[in-house]
């Protein structure tokens, strides 16, 4: 019977295969519980290693997903190289309006990730098409999209989504309220500020590298930790 480590490479070495018979295509490799793992393993496929040689056959990332941090990778090798994918995109979305009387019903225009958070898996990006429907007589046009993953986006999610993207990075709220005298010297002070604004994972990984040093962690510390792991989480 083999041991968990050997299943878990046998695994991952499958999915890496498949990706490589499947030219292009993107496929989920393996699921991490922390950034620091995930990026390790993006690191180690952009240098091709292993089964990924040569180096600058293939393109890879980490991405938050339901159960982690997702790396997602594609074997761009032995032909002319795919078109990149990029961080964002950008659609128009019906929007429901504010409070019980749904004020200001209509349509927004946001700014998302092209990773799927549930997976972390592409999104439909560059199959966005024009939607429309007739609200109160009105003719209104938003965009549609169908993820390749098999997840769908909820407009009222993608707009909540929006908001979460636009606000500060952790690192950048950390210096704000350390720089404002909000949160003091210790780490354990930035992790609780963390935790308050919705960041629990970066919180988790600052909480993690002050049990590492024994409690010896400062605010500014914590800050480097995090841009060590890739601008600011």
């Amino acid at each position: 019977m083999p041991n968990k480590l050997t299943g878990h490479r046998a695994a991952f070495h499958a999915a890496a295969q498949s990706a490589r018979e499947q030219r292009g295509t993107w496929r989920r490799l393996a699921v991490y519980p922390s950034v620091r793992g995930s990026r390790t393993t993006v690191g180690r496929i952009s240098n091709g290693k292993a089964d990924f040689a040569p180096q600058g056959s293939w393109e890879a990332y980490s991405a938050a997903c339901d159960d982690g941090q997702a790396v997602w990778a594609r074997y761009i090798g032995g032909g002319p190289r795919p078109a990149p994918m990029p961080d964002t995109m950008t659609v128009r979305v019906r929007y429901a309006g504010e409070g019980p009387k749904h004020e200001g019903v209509g349509v927004l225009t946001v700014t998302i990730s092209t990773r799927c958070p549930r997976c972390g898996g592409p999104r439909g990006w560059d199959k966005v098409r024009p939607y429309r429907f007739t609200h109160h007589g009105e003719r209104i046009t938003v965009d549609a999209w169908k993820n390749p993953c098999g997840h769908e986006d909820v407009y009222a999610a993608v707009v909540a989504e929006s908001r979460q993207e636009q606000r500060t990075t952790p690192v950048e709220l950390i210096q704000d309220a350390y720089a404002a005298r909000e949160i003091g010297v210790h780490a354990s002070q930035a992790a609780n500020l963390l935790v308050r604004n919705g960041y629990a994972d970066a919180a988790a990984l600052v909480r993690g590298e002050v049990k590492n040093r024994g409690g010896n962690l400062t605010t500014l510390q914590a800050v480097a930790f995090l841009q060590d792991l890739g601008g600011g989480c």
